[in-house]
């Protein structure tokens, strides 16, 4: 049985940013911009801070070269379950554990990514294959764990630092079965992404998954799902496929248009590419409740 997570630790989490800690940090007079921000973020003091570490939520910022953190990545991968990785995540929708979710996405990566070493791109310190840095400095794992927390997946960075991380955290997660309510709202969910009408877009899927009794998510929480998805391969297209038979680098990953934030692949998907039944059966055919 998981430990419960601290409600006030939670609280406090959901409002920890790095950006307000380094403009808090910083010696010049603030800019109006940086006024704002802190402004609407707030900052967390050092004993709100020692209290988040305490509770196992916050972490020391620390620098990681690449290479190391491509064999954390291949090294967790190792210890992950795929059993483990889909009872967690299924588990997700009735226990309100959102980190619970956080394990496909990234595990999903580590089935294509190469184990690789640094490899000089055009752009200095970033590597061609991965997009990573070859030094992460200051690398701020606890702006991830409010993802985790917050969100229940992979954000905007999914370079083998934010992997690494991932993963680590995800194997001190004890195995949960998931419910018949957990099952019944999966199901829900597929079966409302199989009836979309063709031009839906994932930007106007929300509207239909939050009719789903039980199934409890903000507009960020359900993008996150659906990107999750996509990068299990269960929400691809014909030609832009997810991780678990394509390796895409993250950070030369292709946009449907400048104006969009999407991960890759949910992006490009629509209704009329519904649910990809391969994908489905390799997460999750395991499962005789889970109509594939």
């Amino acid at each position: 049985m998981n430990k419960p997570v601290d409600k006030t630790a939670l609280k406090l989490l959901s409002k920890y940013s790095s950006l307000s800690q380094a403009i808090a940090r910083s010696e010049h007079p603030l800019e109006a911009y940086e006024q704002r921000w802190i402004d609407a973020r707030g900052v967390t003091s050092d004993e709100q801070f020692a209290y988040l570490k305490e509770q196992g939520l916050a972490f020391d910022p620390v620098d990681i070269e690449h290479d190391e953190a491509v064999q954390r990545c291949v090294e967790y991968a190792k210890q992950c379950q795929k059993s483990h990785v889909t009872d967690l995540f299924l588990s997700s929708f009735t226990s309100g554990r959102l980190d619970y979710r956080s394990g496909l996405a990234p595990f999903a990566m580590m089935q294509t990514m190469p184990d690789h070493g640094f490899t000089q791109s055009s752009a200095p310190r970033f590597c061609a294959i991965c997009s990573g840095y070859d030094i992460y400095s200051g690398m701020d794992a606890t702006d991830w764990n409010v993802d985790r927390y917050t969100a229940g997946s992979i954000s905007l960075l999914k370079t083998p630092e934010v992997i690494q991380f991932y993963l680590a955290q995800h194997v001190q997660l004890t195995r949960q079965a998931p419910t018949a309510e957990d099952f019944r709202i999966f199901n829900a969910i597929l079966d409302t992404l199989r009836s979309l009408e063709a031009q839906t877009k994932p930007t106007q899927v929300h509207r239909y998954l939050k009719k789903i009794d039980g199934f409890k998510a903000s507009v960020h929480q359900c993008r996150v799902l659906l990107e999750a998805l996509g990068i299990a391969g269960i929400l691809e297209t014909e030609k832009h496929k997810g991780y678990l038979t394509h390796y895409t680098n993250p950070g030369l990953a292709p946009s449907k248009s400048h104006k969009s934030d999407w991960a890759y692949p949910v992006d490009f998907w629509t209704g009329a590419d519904g649910v990809n039944k391969e994908a489905l059966a390799f997460w999750f055919g395991a499962y005789p409740e889970i109509r594939l």
